[in-house]
């Protein structure tokens, strides 16, 4: 029976690596099927349709270099590709190139290749139709200015125009958009390629405002080490440009918005890739600081959700413990819902459905640090009532290990039912699970990472900008990776030591 599960292991072994050196062998565009990435939220540029079709500049891009490369549109992947995420996505070959306004960066050379520029764009103010105070980068004196996490756009405002200027940084330009929309901020910005797409699907409420104020070309993204894939698509650009198909694809995705692009350059046909890697110490030296106030804030958002988290977390075990049905029934409903609510919807409804839809902001409007400090608080508020759900489950806990005996004691003496669990019935809860708690704080402390997608400055949103401009990957992982072990491994070693002090004695 043994020699009969080895030789089946043995083949299933060769079967996979088989399929392994075959799918290797085979390259991009090779077998008439390509996969490429997109983004599926830009209007005009690359959109997911509701009939799940996709459109837009980019996606007119890709189809045509495709069909240069032999692979009929059928034939086509097409896979979501997050700005975060392009360069891992090339490395592993999970797609074979990526047209998504991918703006070509020495930083981005250490990590992928390009082929074009098929596109010259600029950073741009995207503003509601009616507001004339804005027309360019030095009308945003005192204005709230929304734009991508860590995006180029995102970095050169922070370099260059951040004394008097809020900035508010979001995951998506849709999330941006939204925002200027509900009035949360007063202008968006981003390449104005990307703009011109919102401002032509909603040209009642949205206008591009001034002139661009930097160059961005757009190339397409390849693996590193394929420069005969890279001349392929590059010939295939020019053919694109030449034939007049570049100058149809614009007019039919973003000409009606008025939007007139750069000239298009030649393109760059480069024989190496880019050799310019980052040293440690140059990027030590340039993030040094803001790692440290990165973390800072990290530490101040944990802190301040942990009292929340305990105080309605008591609350909560309170209710659930109550002899009034109503307030049982409360306390389940509550639980059982928003524990099983992911984070992240928590977070954006804090964000879009309490600040921007009903103005519940927590902050003074007129403050110049108002965007930031509103961001902040509803962090906090999203992950303690989030984390008030796992402190009041692992108290209930607690409670169930205090012996029946107690209470019976208790009421024997008079105590009702608030002084009962009070006096008696919580504090012996509590010192059963100091370890649970330990653990329910370490989680809320990487769950504080999240926090990002609203435009905390965290840890992690500083590491989507390190990610973005640098090429020093494993650095900047090891970086962050270390800064929460410093945090969490301390943690549990302190409410380890706690939960042995404090054990109740059997």
């Amino acid at each position: 029976m043994m020699k009969k599960v080895v030789v089946c292991l043995l083949a299933g072994l060769v079967v996979v690596l088989s399929a392994g050196c075959g799918s290797a062998a085979s390259g991009p565009g090779e077998g008439g099927h390509l996969t490429i990435g997109i983004t599926f939220d830009r209007p005009g540029m690359s959109l997911r349709n509701v009939d799940g079709s996709f459109s837009g500049f980019d996606v007119d891009v890709a189809r045509y270099v495709a069909n240069y490369m032999g692979v009929p549109p059928g034939n086509i992947e097409w896979k979501e590709t997050p700005p975060f995420q392009r360069e891992v996505m090339l490395q592993n070959r999970q797609v074979d190139m990526v047209v998504a306004a991918y703006s070509i960066t020495d930083a981005r050379k250490e990590k992928v290749s390009f082929a074009g520029p098929y596109f010259v764009a600029g950073q741009r103010l995207l503003v509601a139709s009616g507001d004339n105070s804005v027309n360019g980068p030095n009308d945003l004196n005192g204005k709230r200015l929304c734009a991508p996490t860590g995006s180029a756009p995102a970095q050169n405002i922070k370099k260059n125009y951040a004394q008097n200027t809020q900035l508010q940084e979001y995951d998506t330009n849709v999330a941006c958009i939204e925002a200027l929309r509900n009035n949360a901020v007063d202008a968006v910005t981003s390449d104005d390629a990307i703009l011109a797409g919102f401002a032509a699907g909603d040209p009642q409420r949205l206008r591009l405002a001034g002139p661009a104020f930097t160059t961005e070309k757009y190339g397409i993204g390849l693996n590193r080490h394929n420069d005969e894939l890279r001349s392929r698509v590059n010939d295939a650009i020019e053919h694109f440009v030449a034939d007049g198909s570049w100058q149809r694809a614009f007019d039919e995705n973003l000409g009606v918005s008025g939007y007139r692009p750069l000239p298009v350059q030649p393109v760059d046909r480069y024989t190496t890739a880019a050799d310019t890697s980052t040293s440690s110490r140059a990027v030590l030296a340039e993030y040094g600081g803001p790692v440290l106030a990165a973390f800072r804030t990290t530490i101040a958002l944990t802190v301040s959700a942990a009292v929340v988290a305990v105080l309605l977390g008591l609350v909560l075990v309170v209710m659930r413990l109550s002899p009034v049905a109503s307030l049982r029934r409360a306390g389940t409903i509550y639980v059982e819902i928003v524990r099983n609510t992911p984070l992240t919807l928590i977070l954006l409804f804090c964000s879009f459905g309490l600040a921007q839809t009903l103005g519940l902001t927590m902050v003074d409007s007129t403050s110049s640090t108002s965007l930031a400090d509103s961001a902040f608080r509803l962090s906090v508020l999203g992950l303690g009532a989030y984390t008030a759900t796992f402190v009041c489950e692992v108290l209930r806990a607690g409670v169930n290990t205090v012996a029946r005996g107690q209470s019976e004691a208790a009421r024997a003496l008079g105590l009702g039912f608030g002084r009962t669990l009070g006096l008696v019935i919580l504090p012996q809860a509590l010192r059963s699970v100091i370890g649970p708690l330990g653990t329910v704080l370490i989680a809320l402390t990487k769950n504080s990472t999240i926090a990002s997608i609203i435009g905390v400055a965290e840890a992690s949103l500083l590491m989507k900008e390190m990610v973005e401009n640098t090429g020093a990957l494993l650095l900047v992982g090891a970086i962050i990776a270390i800064g929460f072990m410093c945090l969490t491994l301390p943690t549990g070693q302190l409410f380890e030591f706690l939960a042995k002090k404090y054990s109740v004695k059997s």
